[in-house]
């Protein structure tokens, strides 16, 4: 690393995408009439080149947009991204399939693995020139939506806050300004209901359209092919949901009676359920601009090295961790394929999510770093995103002893609130995935019967709240809205939940023998993309998450550790 460069160098140029295209389309021939693996590995590696160029330059305008929304220039230029993504996308596809059937296939296949052509199988079923448009016209209305979350302004006590501002409020230890700011938040979505009832009425259309178009009865077809599924179903998806219902839901309830109890309220309304601990929830003793010091220094700890990765990232820029007014919400770690590098962006507001996320993040960031060389295939650099998920979520939960170094005293109820906020997540990213299952296979829903499936979901793997009449978008359905996955990432939010049933087999070893867990951690992460979720696992002695054993198992230990 002692080349690498300061982020702020690192200069944005819009690629050529024409010069691109035509040099694909030369390759693209070369390719077809190669009979020596030699000549057509130099043929694909050309063309890995010209498309880690263009990766790098989205990557990186991505990045300058969510550090400040409010410049217009780079919203534009990812308005030239959605289509140009889409063009390349086709000829990648056609490119990828004349590897697969070129006259040294078998060759190819013996010298870089079976996985890129797994990969260049299913890109074919997910893209044609006949849906260029509409892949673009998806991108736009996703972005839509994003801006639209960014620019969010808030008026609270006095105050005008970003939504990550304003949910540092949410957890407040007065009950009435726990409900007032909740009320905040319900206003400024029945404010935007509208618009989103629009945005997302428009985005089933044209995702129903693509998968007609290709071949599909329904996007939800489609959307397991764009998420990379090769091992799994959705039944597999249904029987996963059907165990966390089983096992997981009856927990939450105990947890959310207990929660009542210990903030001594007669109704646990809705506006409470955020705040676990009547003193409230425990923040990290260490101010939000000293979170990438302190991380940089647990991940020495963990890792045993020393500078730690995420300490030359921030030496070199590639951390913004602090919310501020015109930056994006959420948080992501986006690997730059042309520097190596990945940038970790997150909204640190100094409550507990602080932690959990730079740990989170954290994890992405290390795992990209292992897996860098392990292809030469971009495409295979990083597995599949729910694999990904694993990376981040273990760490979470490994990082448990270490929790004094954020939250001192409070450790012990960080660990706490952590565990049981892992517990909570997994019904209610169940019901994500299951809202999305029945929204794509009833694509002529009205909104309001949308919100209608979203209420009678939350009835099922959330039967404890109750609503009150200061909050009627959330009472009447609306709560999914707020979650940017339904709109920007379809189905993406179950990997969550697999991820944390395979992280929590890493944290339950780790309670007992750290070093073997850390072992089969840094396998998983170093192995990349080079093979499919399960296989994955199995390489590095891991239990699938579609074996109910194991949630069983799981769940039993998570309920010990807490005492329930």
């Amino acid at each position: 690393m002692e080349t690498m460069p300061d982020f702020k160098d690192i200069k944005y140029v819009r690629p050529d995408v024409d010069a691109i295209s035509e040099s694909f389309k030369s390759l693209r021939l070369r390719l077809m009439t190669a009979q020596d693996v030699n000549i057509a590995s130099d043929i694909l590696m050309e063309y890995e080149k010209l498309v880690i160029d263009f990766n790098t330059q989205y990557e990186l305008c991505n990045i300058l947009h969510d550090l400040d929304t409010s410049n217009e220039f780079y919203s534009d230029e990812l308005e030239f991204f959605d289509r140009s993504s889409a063009e390349l996308s086709e000829l990648s596809s056609a490119m990828l399939t004349v590897m697969a059937n070129c006259p040294c296939a078998d060759e190819l296949k013996e010298k870089y693995g079976e996985m890129i052509f797994r990969k260049a199988a299913n890109l074919k079923q997910t893209i044609s020139n006949e849906v260029i448009d509409d892949y673009a016209e998806e991108s736009s209305l996703q972005n839509d939506y994003s801006q639209i979350q960014s620019e969010a302004q808030i008026e609270f006590e006095g105050e005008k806050l970003n939504l990550s501002q304003l949910s540092a409020k949410l957890e407040s230890t007065r009950r009435q300004t726990r409900k007032e700011a909740h009320k905040a938040l319900d206003e400024y979505y029945m404010g935007k209901k509208e618009t989103f009832d629009k945005i997302y009425d428009d985005m089933v259309r044209v995702r129903t359209k693509i998968a007609k178009k290709l071949g599909f009865e329904t996007y939800t077809q489609l959307g397991y092919k764009l998420m990379e599924r090769y091992d799994y179903n959705p039944e597999d998806v249904k029987a996963f949901r059907d165990a966390v219902l089983k096992y997981i839901v009856p927990i939450t309830v105990q947890i959310r009676k207990l929660q009542q109890e210990r903030l001594g309220v007669d109704d646990l309304m809705f506006y409470d359920l955020p705040m676990l601990f009547k003193n409230g929830n425990p923040s990290p003793i260490i101010p939000a601009v000293s979170l990438g010091d302190v991380a940089g220094e647990f991940f020495a700890k963990i890792f045993g090295n020393r500078p730690s990765f995420l300490e030359v990232l921030s030496e070199h820029g590639f951390t913004d961790l602090i919310s501020r007014q015109n930056k994006s919400t959420g948080g992501y770690c986006m690997y730059l394929d042309g520097y190596a590098i990945p940038f970790i962006f997150m909204n640190a507001n100094g409550t507990a999510d602080d932690v959990a996320t730079i740990v989170h993040e954290g994890g992405h960031a290390y795992a990209a770093v292992q897996s860098a060389d392990v292809s030469p295939f971009v495409e295979c650099l990083a597995p599949t995103l729910e694999a990904c998920e694993i990376h981040s979520t273990a760490m979470e939960f490994m990082s448990y002893p270490f929790m004094d170094m954020f939250y001192g005293e409070k450790a012990e109820q960080y660990r706490e609130l952590h565990m049981t906020q892992a517990l909570l997540f997994l019904p209610y990213g169940c019901m994500v995935d299951e809202f999305q299952h029945i929204i794509y296979d009833n694509p002529d829903l009205t909104p309001e019967e949308r919100h209608g499936v979203w209420k009678s979901l939350e009835e099922k793997y959330q039967p404890f709240i109750k609503y009150d009449e200061d909050h009627p978008f959330h009472a009447l359905g609306g709560a999914w809205m707020k979650k940017d996955h339904i709109f920007t990432s379809p189905f993406y939010y179950i990997d969550y939940c697999l991820a944390h049933i395979c992280a929590l087999q890493l944290w339950n070893l780790s309670r007992e023998d750290m070093k073997t867990a850390l072992m089969k951690y840094n396998k998983l992460c170093s192995l990349g993309g080079t093979d499919t979720l399960l296989r994955l696992l199995e390489k590095s002695e891991l239990e699938s998450p579609f074996n109910t054993d194991i949630i069983k198992q799981v769940a039993f230990s998570c309920s010990e550790f807490l005492n329930l």
